[in-house]
């Protein structure tokens, strides 16, 4: 592995940004419609931080990927199931980059005191699938016609893997907490 895995940082959001623009322009990977701004990938890095894991590989100076978790639902008893969500340049991809992420995201996860992560993929997306269920994750169902995109409705597949398992659970950690405390 000539990369490596470290927190984003504010900084990587136009790296980052490059990756996902045509992603959210060209496909219907993900469902927004209009790719975000620099700006916005930078307020998406910092308010994820503030309690969950974002992540890149980078090489030689460049983002190849990235990765991150977010709550699952807003209710107070999904606090300790998450969403997580992972993209590779054109350029880290069939190298292992996504592996290695999701490895230290769900790492991170685990320590952090969660239970469950969650991944919503468009379908189809054979690639996204493949790294998914590679890492652990299993098919749970598919919503049918959920999203429209590109003239017309897609399906997203969820997948789970589980993390910790205590129960009762304590209050999962911020992500600072954790990352920390692995003095990285």
């Amino acid at each position: 592995m000539a990369y490596e895995i470290r927190m984003a940082r504010e900084a990587d959001a136009s790296a980052i940004q490059a990756i996902y623009a045509p992603l959210v322009r060209d496909t219907a990977i993900s469902f927004e419609d209009e790719p975000p701004s620099v700006a916005e990938m930078a307020r998406r890095i910092r308010e994820t931080l503030a309690v969950y894991p974002y992540l890149v590989a980078e090489e030689e100076g460049g983002v190849l990927g990235y990765v991150y978790a977010g709550p699952h639902r807003a209710r107070a008893a999904y606090r300790w199931s998450v969403d997580v969500t992972a993209y590779v340049a054109a350029g880290g991809r069939r190298r292992g980059v996504g592996r290695a992420l999701y490895g230290v995201l769900m790492d991170t996860l685990t320590r952090q005191g969660f239970h469950a992560a969650y991944a919503g993929i468009a379908l189809p997306n054979d690639a996204s699938v493949a790294l998914h269920e590679a890492v652990g994750f299993e098919a749970l169902g598919v919503y049918r016609e959920v999203g429209f995109k590109h003239g017309r409705w897609h399906d997203v597949g969820w997948w789970r893997r589980p993390l910790a398992r205590a129960t009762p659970p304590a209050e999962p950690a911020t992500f600072m907490q954790v990352w920390r405390s692995l003095g990285t």
